[in-house]
């Protein structure tokens, strides 16, 4: 819990860091940009989100944001879907890589020493540790390999990630809409912290005394 506790803090304090570096040094105005950006949202953003969030898979996007700004560009049901057929999306694709190309893919897409320390907790959990570790990034993205290196039908895959990811996305969206409405991001920066928070005490809840040894250095 001591390290999970710190991992929370220390996005927490990446977050106001940053947004302080921003506006007060840079001499640039975080609300102004977004409420800019927001006011282009279209179709083009539409396909960036599903885009950004189907590539997290292969590239250090941060999803969690990605999907707070879908909810403020297209508000909670939209955004909530545009996320959700993103993120499932990358999620099926890295299963589906996995279980055609083997260890090949497995060895690029994530590293050795990561698949053996989730397979373990997936080996003992199946289905429930892929709706567990949804709201996890980094652990997300490992499950998905390990399930495509399993025995895993598509289907139980599939619906799993649907479970496990919908309230997430909606959340994360409902967020981002409610930010815009009131012209304060601190309701985003709630859920960003309150969710990464909640899906490591319900991981390390669910999955057995083991996973401490089985959660990624911090």
């Amino acid at each position: 819990m001591k390290r999970t506790a710190m991992l929370i803090a220390s996005v927490a304090a990446a977050i106001v860091l940053s947004k302080l570096l921003i506006e007060n040094v840079m001499g640039l105005s975080i609300d102004a940009m977004a409420t800019a950006w927001l006011s282009r949202a279209g179709a083009g953003t539409a396909v960036t989100v599903v885009a950004l969030l189907a590539a997290d898979l292969f590239l250090p996007i941060p999803s969690s944001i990605v999907m707070v700004l879908s909810g403020a560009a297209f508000g909670v049901f939209w955004g909530a879907l545009l996320s959700l057929v993103g993120s499932v999306g990358g999620e099926w694709l890295g299963f589906e890589l996995v279980r055609h190309y083997g260890r090949r893919a497995s060895a690029r897409i994530v590293g050795d020493q990561e698949i053996e320390r989730l397979s373990r907790v997936f080996a003992r959990h199946g289905a429930a540790t892929i709706v567990v570790t949804r709201a996890l990034p980094v652990v997300m993205e490992t499950m998905s390999v390990v399930a495509g290196l399993s025995s895993m039908t598509r289907k139980t895959f599939l619906i799993a990630s649907f479970v496990g990811t919908a309230p997430i996305v909606f959340v994360y969206a409902w967020a981002g809409a409610v930010s815009r409405q009131t012209g304060n991001v601190l309701p985003a920066v709630i859920m960003l912290i309150a969710v990464a928070a909640f899906g490591w005490v319900l991981y390390r809840a669910r999955m057995s005394p083991e996973t401490d040894s089985t959660l990624p250095n911090a």
